[in-house]
């Protein structure tokens, strides 16, 4: 194995996976790899960027992303990529067949360019001769295997030994997540290298004023809701947060209505079971996909948000919340408190009780609020997509400085 303190003193060239960009909306996986694609296309540390789509090359493909604070359309190159978005399988990535078709075009193509590191920012990896990372978000599929399509959990069993056996070097959200990349995957401490995400400038406190207009045309009033932004999906806790919540006082209720805002997922029959008694008496609405441009209004003008998951990675929605000066309720457990420090109000997930007595706090106790808001701002500000980026490029230089180091062959 070569010195793990070699050193490469030239801008890395880099190739980086963006199949996360075609989803709509973004999850916090796509919001990932747009804010690595946006601020390495052009940092001075940093040699030429490719981007691979699909089953191809893919150009400038965060200018089909216009940034938050603009309504701008989107470049030439950008409505090009949006086109491929639409082109491509629903679910190129969970699919073997168009997985392998997929890897056999970045064979044939990507083989020019071994002088350059490939980055697979969403677990794995294609086959590559040059340096490859790869980022592990989570070992949710681990944990919570039937909270996931099987399609998925059968992928990432077939592909993630062969990610781990091929790459240099692991990337991962959180000290929480790389201590169990160490501790259930068998990859050694000095090769996985914390990357935290960040939060865009646009999510910062507003006054009603700023918010009026969003939330006139969503029927929502300033700092008079509660809001949740999560996909419909097993692992984020719903069905606990809408029984907490309506055992809340109606005083509490009427006043804070429920809003949940995100996508369709997966597994929400018993979900939908709860979810339509309670739209029925007005205590709950449902936003379905929030356009990107909606979303810093939203976040700012909601009396708390409320993201009581069973586990997560990272809890980006959670960092949006803070830094738009919102009171925050997240669970005691995986990486949340990590990215909350002393600014949340920590619950047990699993705790119906716990949920409710502490949304009562959240959405009642004024001293709690003020303090939650001031030390919210503080710890967002600890976060940025620029210091994320700046730590993915160091982490490339030294993986092209001990190219052939690898990981061993591990057994998910």
């Amino acid at each position: 194995m070569p010195a793990a303190d070699q050193e490469y003193h030239y801008p890395p060239k880099a190739i980086l996976l963006t199949d996360a960009l075609r989803d709509v909306p973004l999850t916090g996986i796509g919001r990932y790899v747009l804010e690595l694609a946006r601020g390495m296309h052009s940092h001075p540390n940093m040699g030429n960027l490719r981007c691979f789509a699909g089953r191809d090359w893919v150009d400038a493909p965060w200018q089909a992303f216009a940034p938050v604070q603009t309504s701008c359309p989107p470049a030439r190159a950008g409505r090009e990529f949006l086109g491929l978005r639409r082109r491509l399988p629903c679910r190129c990535l969970q699919d073997r067949w168009s997985f392998a078709l997929k890897k056999r075009a970045f064979v044939r193509k990507g083989r020019a360019f071994f002088d350059h590191l490939l980055h697979g920012p969403n677990y794995l990896l294609l086959p590559f001769a040059g340096p490859s990372l790869a980022t592990i978000h989570d070992l949710s599929f681990l944990h919570y295997p039937d909270y996931h399509p099987r399609e998925r959990i059968k992928l990432l069993e077939r592909e993630l030994p062969k990610t781990l056996a091929q790459a240099a070097g692991i990337l991962t959200d959180t000290e929480f997540v790389r201590q169990e990349i160490i501790e259930h995957l068998g990859v050694s401490p000095e090769q996985v290298t914390v990357t935290p995400l960040g939060v865009d400038a646009c999510f910062r406190p507003r006054f009603q004023e700023e918010t009026a207009e969003v939330l006139a045309d969503l029927d929502l009033r300033h700092e008079s809701y509660l809001l949740s932004v999560a996909t419909f999906e097993p692992r984020k806790n719903l069905p606990r947060l809408l029984r907490a919540y309506s055992r809340l006082p109606d005083a509490v209720t009427t006043r804070f209505p429920l809003i949940l805002a995100g996508g369709s997922g997966w597994l929400t029959q018993a979900l939908e079971s709860l979810i339509q008694p309670l739209e029925g008496k007005g205590k709950i609405r449902r936003l379905g996909y929030v356009p990107e441009h909606h979303l810093p209004p939203l976040f700012a003008g909601a009396a708390g948000l409320a993201l009581p998951s069973l586990y997560e990675g990272f809890g980006l929605p959670v960092l949006e919340a803070m830094a738009s000066g919102v009171p925050v309720l997240t669970s005691d457990r995986s990486s949340l408190p990590e990215v909350a420090g002393d600014a949340a109000l920590l619950v047990n997930p699993e705790d119906e009780d716990d949920i409710c007595q502490g949304l009562e706090k959240l959405l009642s106790d004024n001293d709690f609020r003020a303090r939650a808001k001031k030390r919210g701002l503080i710890q967002a500000k600890r976060f940025t997509w620029a210091k994320c980026v700046n730590q993915t490029i160091a982490a490339y230089q030294k993986a092209m400085g001990t190219r052939n180091n690898r990981t061993g062959q591990h057994i998910v």
